[in-house]
């Protein structure tokens, strides 16, 4: 029986030693990794209320500690819904839409020339129905397109 007790002293001593360790070393700052995609995984994850489009480009954005971060990493994605034209006017017509200050975009990849300069349009409904699991820094609308930045949670 001591020799169990001390086994296990052993082993959480170890345990706790190798964790103030590494809390010690030299402080790492994290490498942000910018990831281009055109496919539908975010559309089919994210974007219940979106029935049809034309295209869709988004940058999956995460920091990378170097091995050294403990639990899920935090996804970070933005980028542009191409809307069809019915898909668009469906939008406008089921959801109230607020007009919105133009975002502040902070794109890596994404091409942003042809993104246009608004109006933009946001509508608290339109997120609820959309991004329920997610922190909306925004979400805009304008009449032909959406542009979004959202982050896991």
């Amino acid at each position: 029986m001591k020799c169990r007790s001390l086994k296990y002293t052993l082993i959480t001593a170890l345990v706790s030693s190798c964790l103030f360790m590494s809390a010690c070393g030299p402080k790492k700052e994290p490498k942000t990794v910018v990831t281009l995609y055109n496919n539908t995984w975010l559309m089919e994850h994210y974007m219940d209320a979106v029935q049809d489009y034309d295209h869709i480009i988004y940058e999956q954005v995460y920091n990378d500690w170097g091995g050294r971060s403990i639990g899920p990493t935090e996804y970070r994605f933005r980028g542009i819904v191409y809307l069809t034209d019915e898909e668009a006017e469906r939008l406008l017509n089921d959801y109230e839409w607020e007009q919105a200050d133009t975002p502040s975009y902070e794109f890596e990849q994404v091409d942003i020339d042809f993104i246009g300069e608004g109006p933009w349009y946001s509508s608290h409904e339109f997120n609820k129905d959309n991004y329920p699991t997610v922190n909306v820094k925004y979400s805009v609308f304008d009449g032909e397109k959406l542009v979004f930045d959202f982050n896991q949670i």
